[in-house]
């Protein structure tokens, strides 16, 4: 009996090596395939799907290898939080991480990389010190470069104290921060443009159809509209801004400026509505982003990847309208 119950307890002590030994990153077990998470703050935006179908497409022609994962956080920083520990615990070899709220994310950050697990932002930056690598464009560079197009399009038009409304997307999240940075830092500049007004419709057009709608009841003088120009940080919200200045008669009397070179945007900067919209390759991200995760997952040492943004105007919308259809062709397969 000695004998059997000595066995018994030798038997469950090397059984207790075997199961502390198979732990791995978030204490799950981990084989050698590699596993890629992208946790992308929402799919309502067409920008998040460009990217994604970058991923995919990467996936799909170059690493049909490496299994890929794909959650949506519904802007929800606290979601997002919650998708990243999940999937730590299951012990995937890398994160792309679209950051739904820069300060917030620091915290999903810090805790994948305390478990080994790389994270690479896309897009959207976090505060974390932790990142491993980011692939993106600058949102400091766009918000200027937009500002900037739109003030000189206002002088060509003779207005030598152009009245500027600005409309954020959601506050907190770091496109936002760095786009608004960029527009004080424009205004500071040209002392001879006046801010009237600014405010927040998230991601959306309709409030920003209302915001606009308001705005022009506001200040609307006669023919005057009150208001010269307006900045809009995505064309998912511009949308609403011209739908706003077209029915109370001032298109054409308002310049009007986005980001993302979404079609219905470039359609209206062919028909004069639109001033501008700035060019950002979301497939490319996306691709980046995946080859990067991918290299940190089996140890290679990587940095950012930056890609520059550009400016669509009525002189070269043609090339890029040719673009998003090819663009828009890969998303289609996807959503």
């Amino acid at each position: 009996m000695k004998k059997i119950l000595m066995l018994i307890l030798a038997l469950c002590l090397v059984m207790g090596v075997v199961f502390a030994g198979g732990g791995s990153q978030g204490g799950a077990a981990k084989s050698d395939k590699i596993v890629i998470a992208a946790c992308m703050q929402g799919n309502q935006s067409g920008f998040v799907r460009y990217m994604v179908s970058g991923m995919y497409e990467y996936h799909k022609a170059n690493a049909s290898d490496v299994e890929l994962k794909v959650v949506y956080a519904d802007d929800d920083p606290a979601k997002q939080q919650s998708q990243v520990e999940q999937f730590v615990s299951e012990g995937v070899s890398a994160i792309i991480l679209n950051p739904v709220d820069k300060v917030q994310s620091a915290a999903a950050v810090d805790f994948a990389v305390q478990n080994k697990v790389p994270v690479i932002t896309i897009n959207t930056i976090s505060d974390s010190k932790n990142v491993t690598a980011h692939v993106g464009s600058d949102d400091v560079e766009a918000g200027r470069l937009q500002l900037e197009r739109l003030l000189k399009a206002a002088k060509d038009k003779g207005i030598s104290n152009p009245r500027v409304a600005y409309i954020n997307a959601v506050i907190g999240h770091s496109a936002q921060v760095l786009r608004e940075q960029a527009y004080k830092e424009v205004l500071a500049k040209h002392p001879e443009a006046k801010l009237v007004v600014q405010n927040t419709a998230d991601w959306s057009g309709e409030k920003a159809l209302q915001l606009t709608e308001n705005w022009i009841q506001s200040y609307q003088k006669g023919s005057d509209p009150g208001i010269d120009l307006i900045a809009t940080q995505a064309d998912c919200i511009l949308v609403g801004s011209i739908t706003a200045v077209e029915n109370s008669g001032n298109a054409g009397k308002i310049l009007l400026g986005g980001m993302d070179c979404d079609m219905p945007v470039m359609e209206k900067i062919k028909a004069g509505v639109v001033d501008n919209s700035i060019w950002q390759d979301g497939l490319g991200q996306g691709e980046w982003s995946l080859r990067l995760a991918i290299d940190a997952a089996r140890g290679k040492s990587i940095s950012d990847y930056i890609i520059p943004y550009e400016v669509c105007t009525k002189e070269n919308v043609d090339g890029y309208i040719k673009q998003a259809e090819a663009r828009n062709a890969l998303s289609a397969k996807y959503f």
